[in-house]
């Protein structure tokens, strides 16, 4: 049987140029009610009536005009200046909103637009007016940094809103999200904010742990709260986008973190410290209940735009829609791919093959990069998106002449795949080294996991580094970590899997160690330096009845007081020294890797390497078993483990002491002998 299609062309409230702020509507009733003869006509009223964004980038854009209003026939609309603002509407208005544009401002100071309307109503009565302000911030863009050095950066990885609330009075958000802060709620805003970060920029909290750059979720305008699990929720908490993976605006910011002004401001703070700042966009998706989309859906469902494949369909439709005659999620383009064709957990897809939906999504990161003058971006869910989107959208943003660090969330464990991303065909710097994620819980550090490609030793861990190498263009690009925003914190991994208190720490410890010592740039997560907890994201722990069991808690100890009294001085400490081995040691940032010793099936688990070469080289030897191990008895090791080229003498000890080890003359030039201690890692410098 055939399936026929047709296609009907409508136009719809939401103007393809303009969906990336949405589309507005306003909830009242703008029509005029009739008087009964001999009584006084009730004058028209206006209310509410508000711009969404209230404040845009440089770059300028759309933004929708919304009200509510009783007793009104019509409405006038002006604005003032008038100058360059576009889509005003000639003559009177019906309806409860409307969409306009805003030149791009090339001064050196803010342009505010002050819109007025006004409300006629039954004869004899007086117009209501009322009116609001739009601010389109200045051009004085932040610069980038010159000259960065990415192999030799540290990351530190933290999400606004529950990093430091460094203005209380914008807790509750402001126009387009004023959902109020809910600390009690795991899934509630906090009240983190720019400030906070900014605060904490020049207090020289990053720089004093070591961290040379500043990575932070996505921070638009968001959508409104979703409900929250079924099922341990007596409380009745919602979920609300605090992590802001939920855009309802892509060009602005969400008033819960601050204005514009507030994330120029902590930029310029971050580079007056010689700190990057990364930012985290989005290109695959919108929010629940984005408007655009939900118009787009509404227009289908009443036979005024009609579902297909066609050429016509693709270059029109903005998102992907599930259709239930074919069963596939339409418009694509060439061979159908589910991932890449329908949506990620139910979130509005955009049909990423529409020219002009690439078009917008393009620009709105560049208005970000002009503006902040970021040093580089991290792409959400970049499997969800085709190869094709990403090639154009990172050849864009060069020909604009920004250069960022660009790195792809490729959430798989598999080398091959997460590198393809950074290979010419799709063009991207690097990418969160997953592989490695994976490699290091699944090496025995923590028991019970599955094995890592049929290792369960540290033979896991190289193995990852080994395909890293082949299929990353640039391995030394790739970002490492131990925990991030989507997995259970290593320490909670440990316990989780029943190891002893008093082992949680030494076994983090080599977790970390790996992190920051093999190819790649080291992250950290924000709680990492205090041994913060967590197994699930808050919505998942609230559904299992843990609320407080999750991997997004907010930072609470900031000085080395606080951290003493809690008891996790020592996770600070070992990241700090990490973090110092790492700038200043150049072999640990793009030295070759060379591994001495790899565990097989029934070695012990130890794990030796060699970043570098000769005497400007560094060697990470491992003992993640619970019995002390001599080198000698090593397989190949009987005179000692072979470490050609190093320098004959005793190691300085950059970071770890607990084993005593030496390099001595061999037949092989040096060899290393001495005893590991359990549970070790020690970082040498020959």
């Amino acid at each position: 049987m055939v399936r026929r299609t047709r296609w009907v062309r409508v136009i719809v409230a939401c103007s393809l140029t303009l969906f990336l702020v949405g589309c507005g509507g306003g909830s009242g009733s703008g029509s005029a009610q009739t008087t009964p003869s001999g009584q006084t006509p009730v004058p028209a009223s206006v209310a509410n009536f508000t711009a969404v964004p209230s404040e845009l980038l440089s770059s300028g854009g759309s933004m929708t005009l919304t009200w509510q209003a009783t007793n009104a026939d019509s409405y006038s609309l002006s604005v003032n200046p008038s100058s360059g603002v576009g889509g005003m509407p000639v003559g009177s208005i019906t309806g409860d909103s409307t969409t306009v544009t805003l030149p791009p401002n090339a001064g050196s100071g803010p342009s505010t637009y002050t819109f007025s309307l006004t409300a006629t109503g039954a004869t004899g009565t007086s117009p209501a007016t009322t009116t609001t302000t739009v601010t389109v911030d200045a051009n004085g863009g932040v610069a980038s940094l010159t000259g960065i050095d990415w192999p030799a950066q540290v990351i530190y990885f933290l999400m606004p809103d529950r990093f430091d609330n460094g203005n209380s009075n914008n807790d509750n958000g402001g126009p387009g999200d004023v959902a109020a802060a809910q600390p009690q709620n795991p899934m509630g805003w906090y009240g983190g904010d720019f400030q906070g970060v900014t605060n904490r920029i020049q207090a020289g909290y990053f720089t004093q742990l070591g961290a040379t750059a500043i990575w932070m979720t996505p921070v638009y305008l968001q959508g409104p709260a979703q409900s929250g699990p079924s099922t341990n929720n007596p409380n009745g908490w919602q979920s609300f986008p605090y992590h802001g993976y939920a855009p309802w605006n892509f060009n602005a910011p969400d008033p819960h973190f601050g204005s514009i002004a507030d994330l120029q401001s902590l930029v310029q703070s971050a580079h007056a410290n010689r700190t990057a700042v990364i930012l985290g966009q989005i290109v695959n998706d919108a929010g629940i209940g984005y408007p655009p989309y939900v118009q787009e859906s509404n227009a289908i469902a009443s036979g005024q735009m009609t579902l297909d494949n066609s050429a016509q369909s693709v270059n029109t439709f903005l998102f992907h829609h599930f259709d239930s005659n074919s069963g596939q999620c339409e418009p694509y383009l060439g061979s159908y791919n589910a991932t890449w064709d329908c949506p990620l957990d139910d979130l509005p897809d955009f049909d990423s093959d529409n020219p002009a939906v690439q078009s917008a999504l393009d620009a709105a990161s560049a208005g970000w990069l002009g503006t902040l003058g970021l040093d580089g971006i991290r792409l959400d869910a970049a499997t969800y998106v085709q190869n094709s989107f990403w090639s154009q959208y990172l050849q864009y943003l060069r020909a604009q002449g920004y250069a960022p660090l660009t790195f792809a969330e490729v959430l798989d464990g598999a080398p091959d795949i997460v590198g393809s991303y950074t290979q010419a065909v799709v063009g991207f710097e690097g990418a969160e080294n997953y592989p490695l994620y994976f490699a290091i819980t699944q090496s025995g550090l923590a028991p019970g996991q599955p094995a890592y490609f049929g290792y369960s030793n540290m033979a896991a861990v190289d193995y990852a580094v080994q395909q890293d190498e082949k299929d990353d263009a640039q391995p030394f690009l790739m970002v490492n970590f131990i925990d991030d925003q989507d997995m259970p914190r290593f320490t909670s991994l440990l316990i989780n899997a029943g190891v002893a208190a008093s082992d949680v720490f030494p076994r983090w410890q080599i977790a970390e160690a790996l992190s920051f010592t093999l190819p790649g740039i080291p992250m950290i997560y924000y709680g990492d330096e205090v041994g913060m907890e967590g197994t699930w994201d808050p919505y998942q722990a609230v559904a299992n009845g843990q609320p407080s069991n999750n991997i997004r808690e907010p930072m609470t100890l900031w000085t080395s007081a606080q951290r003493q009294a809690a008891g996790v001085q020592g996770y600070y400490d070992w990241l700090q020294a990490l973090a110092q081995a790492h700038a200043l040691q150049p072999a640990l940032q793009t030295g070759t890797y060379t591994p001495l010793f790899v565990p097989g099936v029934t070695d012990p688990n130890v794990y030796i390497y060699l970043r570098g070469s000769g005497a400007s080289s560094v060697l990470v030897v491992i003992n993640a078993s619970s019995q002390s191990v001599d080198v000698t008895q090593l397989p190949g090791a009987a005179g000692g483990l072979p470490a050609p080229g190093v320098p004959v003498g005793s190691p300085l000890s950059l970071v770890g002491g607990s084993s005593t080890l030496t390099l001595s003359g061999c037949a092989n030039g040096s060899c290393i002998t001495g005893i590991l201690a359990p549970w070790s890692v020690q970082v040498l410098s020959p």
